[in-house]
């Protein structure tokens, strides 16, 4: 091949040397490096057949050869046939099945180590990468997820058709009864679809309730045609806004839900058990020309027979309270460049004791009948990243008054 061969001197552990790649024509180097390890033997290959064999491979050799900035090349000597193979372990051991197999399959073939193999070896110095790669610190990490677990919800559903030729018709009958009604109710060809009875005050007065039915709410929760399941999700996000109504307003805009100031436009704190001891939270302040109100966006996810929510939080800027803050773009950005992982794990802290009724108890007047929530189970990963290797130092912008937590 005409490249530069340098064998390891003294205790190696797993690099037998290095193939450096010279130029043929001009002897140029330019310090691309293979590194190889070498095996040899005089018995019957592992797997030997007419045209191919494998390798077995010891787990910390791969560990060993697949972490490291330059790439590694396996070649295994069959010394009665006096012919050599090799094959590139980074590049093979990226595949999750060759990694479980802890095995090198060899083509007797195309794997042949000859000067005809000196392009190919050349390719492989070239996916070499920079800075360090080091295995994950033998330690555990328990991971918090941003879902929560929908442990109840309604039973039944309701159905009953209604002559309203619209929805604006719908909902402009149903407040003649009831000024502020409960939202939990969609329309969908010419019905009305709910998770409350529709023979009950305000419904009634919009809906026929005469060819009412009822469904196990099952039927949509775990139905796998499309369209039931956008209409149960269309439910559940309505009564999440429901759940929260007391404390909270909607932000059509940008589809969060966040709280209110007190009454008299004071400032809103809430106190809540945050890990192991209980933490105060201003979720509603006032700053200097704006409010800045705690704020969470929100998705349903099913995830084989079970519902979950995922949590998402973020911030709403008001400039009295109600009316939005047209800077409000700019708090936004400026504090999430303030914000790190601890900061919005901290948030989400928050709203799980919020929302869940078993974490929380007394944050309700009245238990909320048609949606619970529990936390997610933690999830305990068998290795970690200690925080201070990765995290870059943190800047402070030029202009964080009236933004600090």
């Amino acid at each position: 091949m005409e490249y530069l061969f340098y064998e390891s001197g003294g205790v190696e552990a797993g690099i037998d040397g290095s193939i450096e790649i010279r130029d043929p024509q001009t002897g140029e180097v330019a310090n691309q490096i293979v590194q190889f390890q070498s095996k040899a033997t005089g018995n019957r290959l592992p797997g030997d057949s007419d045209g191919a064999f494998y390798w077995p491979c010891d787990e910390r050799d791969i560990d060993y050869w697949t972490f490291g900035t330059a790439p590694v090349v396996l070649i295994v000597v069959d010394l009665t046939a006096d012919r050599a193979y090799w094959k590139d372990v980074r590049t093979w051991f990226s595949e999750p099945q060759n990694r479980a197999s802890r095995k090198v399959q060899f083509d007797k073939s195309a794997d042949l180590f000859t000067a005809d193999a000196a392009r190919a070896v050349r390719e492989v110095a070239a996916t070499a990468r920079p800075g360090s790669y080091y295995s994950a610190p033998r330690r555990t990490e328990e991971l918090t997820t941003n879902l929560l677990r929908v442990s109840a919800m309604a039973t039944t559903l309701y159905w009953a058709p209604t002559d309203a030729k619209s929805v604006a018709e719908f909902w402009r009958r149903v407040k003649e009864h009831d000024p502020y009604p409960p939202g939990e109710a969609i329309l969908r060809g010419g019905a009305v679809l709910s998770f409350r009875n529709l023979d009950e005050p305000p419904w009634r007065e919009a809906c026929d309730t005469g060819a009412m039915e009822e469904f196990d709410v099952a039927e949509w929760a775990l139905s796998d045609d499309p369209d039931r399941e956008r209409d149960f999700v269309d439910l559940l996000n309505r009564a999440m806004k429901e759940m929260v109504r007391r404390d909270m307003s909607y932000d059509r805009d940008h589809y969060t839900l966040y709280f209110r100031p007190n009454p008299g436009r004071r400032d809103r704190k809430i106190t809540y058990f945050a890990e192991k001891k209980n933490a105060d939270r201003f979720v509603a302040k006032q700053y200097k020309g704006f409010w800045r109100h705690s704020a969470f966006s929100w998705q349903f996810i099913r995830i084989g027979d079970e519902w979950f929510v995922q949590i998402t939080p973020t911030y709403h800027f008001t400039w009295d309270g109600r009316q939005r803050d047209k800077f409000g773009g700019e708090h936004l950005s400026k504090i999430k460049r303030m914000e790190w992982n601890p900061d919005v794990r901290g948030q989400f802290g928050m709203w799980r004791a919020y929302l869940c009724a078993d974490v929380q108890e007394d944050m309700f007047r009245q238990a909320y009948p048609y949606l619970t929530l529990d936390p997610a189970e933690r999830l305990v990963a068998d290795f970690g990243v200690l925080d201070d290797l990765w995290k870059p130092v943190r800047a402070t912008p030029p202009d964080t008054e009236g933004l600090l937590l």
